[in-house]
């Protein structure tokens, strides 16, 4: 299979592309509008996502159980309790998949818990091949849905539907990783995943890797290579990483285009391509950076004040609102981006 063994950074291929959604005026300050308290303790909970089909935000809970925020009024709406160890979710127009990720060991819950999006009641649990289920993602036009198992350091593919079935599993690279995969992503037909300090693509119609870039990273307990997103303007994809840099990377060839600074390790990245914007979320910051997608460039850190982790996050797409789960507080903090004031006067 092509490799990119070694990604240096002084060759970079930087582009210059414009994002015709963006905005002529690119906000630098976030106003905090709003806290929204969870039903959960303090710390770490996991996985934050937007559905625009109904205007909620989903959020994995410390421990146990899935929030949904309504955010037309920005109050939780539901809870979904009986889910243990909540990881990542991913959703379509009927229903969410939620991980539920103990890890192995004997009586240990991994699943796949589906919830329907019209009761809001649990409709199924799949116990999934692997353990310690984690990122989650779906291939709508063709009816499937992925999950990669950070233990078995594989992928794996189920049906969609209330009641999800176990179709095959896809090995990742490295054969034995240090700390296995975290996210990964279906973009423009092809699988993205990250997997200690690689990226690596497959086809989703067999499974096979095929480019594998490692980009050398120091491992920490949390794995080198993170989150991603794919700004198809300018035909590139940004990957987080837990070494204080986020990389504009080629899809085709995974080559690094060009390096920024993060304030602090990444976990979730997440964009607005209204705005032109990426967000990297991150507990060393105690919040998320933030970048242009039109420049390539940082632009700055907004930060909750307080230590605890902040490692997740969510764009709402239509109102540009940016939901940052604040750990220590157990709360939702609700950003605005300072060029909506003057966009809604207009």
């Amino acid at each position: 299979m092509p490799s990119v063994s070694k990604v240096l950074a002084g060759a970079m291929l930087v582009s210059g592309f414009a994002i015709g959604t963006c905005l002529a005026a690119t906000p630098t300050s976030f106003k905090l509008v709003t806290k929204i308290s969870l039903p959960t303790k303090p710390g770490h909970g996991d996985w934050v996502a937007y559905d625009p089909g109904n205007h909620d935000v989903y959020v994995s809970l410390k421990d146990q159980g899935m929030a949904v925020i309504d955010t037309k009024t920005n109050k939780v709406a539901h809870v979904i309790q009986d889910i243990k160890a909540p990881n990542t979710m991913v959703f379509d127009k009927d229903y969410i998949y939620e991980t539920a990720a103990e890890g192995s060991g004997a009586g240990k819950v991994n699943q796949v818990v589906t919830i329907s999006k019209h009761s809001w009641k649990i409709v199924s649990r799949v116990t999934t091949k692997g353990t310690s289920p984690d990122g989650t993602f779906i291939d709508a036009a063709n009816k499937k849905l992925y999950v990669a198992s950070d233990d078995n350091n594989w992928i794996e593919e189920y049906t969609l539907g209330a009641h999800p079935k176990f179709v095959a599993d896809f090995p990742l690279q490295p054969a034995k990783p240090e700390n296995g995969p975290d996210v990964a992503a279906l973009f423009n037909g092809t699988i993205y995943a990250t997997d200690d300090s690689d990226v690596e693509t497959l086809d989703p119609n067999t499974g096979k890797v095929g480019v594998l870039a490692n980009y050398m990273l120091k491992q920490s307990k949390f794995g080198g290579t993170k989150g991603m997103i794919w700004d198809p303007d300018h035909n590139a994809i940004w990957v987080g990483t837990t070494n204080h840099v986020i990389y504009v990377v080629d899809p085709k060839t995974l080559l690094i285009e060009k390096p920024i600074q993060e304030t602090a390790g990444a976990d979730a990245v997440m964009a607005d391509p209204g705005l032109g914007l990426v967000y990297a979320f991150q507990s060393g910051a105690q919040g998320f950076d933030v970048y242009s997608m039109k420049d390539e460039k940082y632009l700055t850190t907004v930060s909750i004040g307080m230590k605890g982790p902040t490692h997740s996050g969510a764009v709402d797409t239509d109102n540009h609102d940016v939901y940052l789960y604040a750990g220590p507080a157990a709360a939702m903090y609700v950003y605005k981006p300072e060029v909506q004031s003057a966009m809604n006067a207009k």
